[in-house]
């Protein structure tokens, strides 16, 4: 499996190419400018749009660029912590979190249900894969919990995991049922025109460069192609946030992600590797994840450290760590290989705030699909005046040393590799 012939470019945009069209003439005021225009910036400014308001949505680049054309298409409802930690260390808040997390995933199969966007999903069930025996305590102990909460869960002890995963890299699995897969740049295409037809307008190449506080209420926001008067703000840009709100650049720690794509398989082939057609995820904390996505191409990702990489190099990790989980693929061509960035939070939780007047929301550390497409609901919501998203409620840390993450993060990252490897 050498790299010859391999697009790095999103599979996605392959099949699904994003709007390119040149954006009209800025207006020059609106009643709330969303800055970003992925899952979270399109449904904040349909939101906006069905309250009867003139929502703006602005994009540095083309509509729909980063994460939500770039990402596995996985739609998991989940936080980094279980029901319990939650309650145990947030109390209501934890419970209320997590009530969040359930109405996020109901609402990207609401969005995709009958009549709705045709995005290639299907509830198909996650399978948690302990990397090393070590590791399925934390198996039973997440089952148990989740259970608990009400949860569909259920363990597979190694002996029958032929059942769910052609591999034998792995000690045991959990089978989440309430997980499902989507395909990401036809979600985005159809949250797109499901904006435009609320009457949101929508603007890319229009990169949003300051916002300023008017004396009568209200804010100026500076563009590279002219200013707009709005009465509200939001900015919605998760692991791409800027210079335009300098604090939350220092909130969130974008790190990169990659992902390689296989040509189709035969369909034996694939039934062979993942049966059930599950969205796969190991249990490292530089995890692997992988699924089969529309075509039955197999869809691989994960990173192999923290430090800054290539998409070629990293293509060439993940290629290796493919024949390592599924040695059966030996010979079977690559065809795209590509990165993006996650939005990942010191707490490892999502976030909702307001700096200087300017609503956000951020953070999903990875599991966005659902979380950001609830979110932006949400704040798009709050910035007509209904009450904020529980995750507001949150104190928002700052990452420590953010301005030096370049020098520290390369050694947290190998730090991290040999916990992995001493578990596994």
């Amino acid at each position: 499996m050498g790299q010859a012939g391999i697009a790095f470019e999103p599979l996605w945009t392959a099949e699904a190419p994003l709007d390119e069209a040149e954006p009209g003439p800025l207006p020059t005021d609106a009643d709330v400018v969303v800055v970003g225009a992925g899952y979270a910036g399109l449904m904040a400014g349909h939101e906006v749009a069905t309250r009867g308001k003139h929502a703006l949505v602005l994009d540095a680049g083309p509509l729909g660029w980063g994460a939500s054309s770039r990402n596995g298409g996985m739609v998991i409802p989940e936080l980094k912590a279980g029901p319990t930690a939650m309650a145990a260390k947030h109390g209501e808040l934890g419970r209320r979190l997590y009530a969040a997390v359930d109405e996020a995933f109901d609402l990207v199969e609401e969005l995709c249900g009958p009549g709705g966007i045709d995005a290639d999903y299907a509830r198909t069930g996650q399978l948690l894969l302990a990397h090393h025996r070590r590791a399925v305590p934390d198996l039973h102990a997440l089952e148990a919990d989740m259970a608990a909460a009400g949860d569909p869960v259920h363990l597979v002890p190694r002996g029958e995991l032929c059942d769910e995963v052609g591999s034998e890299a792995f000690a045991a699995g959990l089978v989440i049922e309430r997980t499902g897969g989507l395909h990401p740049a036809r979600f985005h295409r159809g949250l797109l025109q499901r904006t435009r037809a609320a009457g949101a307008e929508l603007h890319g190449h229009t990169r949003a460069t300051a916002t300023a506080r008017r004396s009568g209420g209200g804010f100026t926001v500076a563009t590279e192609r002219g200013e707009v008067q709005a009465g509200e703000v939001v900015v919605l840009t998760n692991a791409y946030a800027d210079s335009l709100l300098p604090e939350l650049a220092r909130r969130v720690l974008p790190i990169g992600s990659f992902i390689i794509a296989t040509e189709p398989l035969e369909p034996d082939v694939a039934a062979a590797l993942i049966p059930h057609r599950r969205m796969l995820v190991d249990t490292k904390q530089l995890l692997l994840y992988w699924r089969l996505a529309p075509g039955n191409r197999l869809v691989f990702g994960g990173r192999r450290s923290l430090a800054s990489t290539s998409v070629p190099a990293a293509a060439a990790f993940l290629q290796a760590e493919l024949l390592r989980v599924h040695p059966q693929l030996e010979g079977v061509a690559i065809t795209h290989a590509w990165g993006g960035e996650v939005a990942m939070t010191f707490d490892r939780l999502p976030h909702a705030g307001t700096i200087d007047g300017v609503r956000y929301a951020t953070g999903c550390n990875g599991s966005g699909v659902a979380l950001n497409t609830w979110l932006g609901r949400a704040v798009g919501a709050w910035a007509c005046g209904d009450e904020p998203p529980a995750f507001a409620e949150l104190p928002h840390p700052r990452i420590p040393l953010s301005g030096l993450r370049r020098a520290w993060l390369p050694l947290v990252g190998e730090v991290t590799r040999v916990r992995d490897r001493l578990v596994r």
